[in-house]
């Protein structure tokens, strides 16, 4: 990740940021797109990342557990299904889901759009 720092201000270019594909997210379906857009180095506290994340069309993020750390999605375009210890809602652009240590979460693509949402997660303190 290249970040540019202004005094206390850190800009993470986005042409210069870490990219991945994913395939079978968390033992899900199909491809997950992820760019880093801070990782903890860049922080100052408890965070661990910032992603831009898309959900392939017809993909998941598989089921899967958090411990000693949180994690929230914030939906920016596309609709999907979110499952939180198994409450199953469907979601669309400007929702949230928070997820604390000791629940499980997966997320669902089921149309043929892409779903973008931003990821971030933070260490609870040690």
């Amino acid at each position: 990740m290249r970040c540019y720092y202004l005094s206390h201000m850190k800009i993470s270019v986005s042409e210069n940021a870490k990219r991945e594909v994913q395939k079978k997210c968390h033992d899900g379906e199909g491809e997950i797109l992820f760019r880093e857009v801070f990782n903890q180095e860049a922080f100052e506290s408890n965070l661990v990342h910032l992603h831009e994340t898309i959900v392939r069309p017809h993909s998941t993020i598989g089921y899967h557990l958090h411990e000693g750390n949180e994690e929230i999605y914030y939906l920016t375009e596309g609709e999907g299904i979110m499952t939180v210890d198994g409450d199953e809602r469907r979601v669309r652009p400007g929702d949230a889901i928070i997820t604390h240590s000791g629940s499980k979460h997966g997320l669902v693509n089921n149309t043929d759009q892409d779903l973008k949402l931003l990821v971030f997660e933070c260490l609870y303190k040690q």
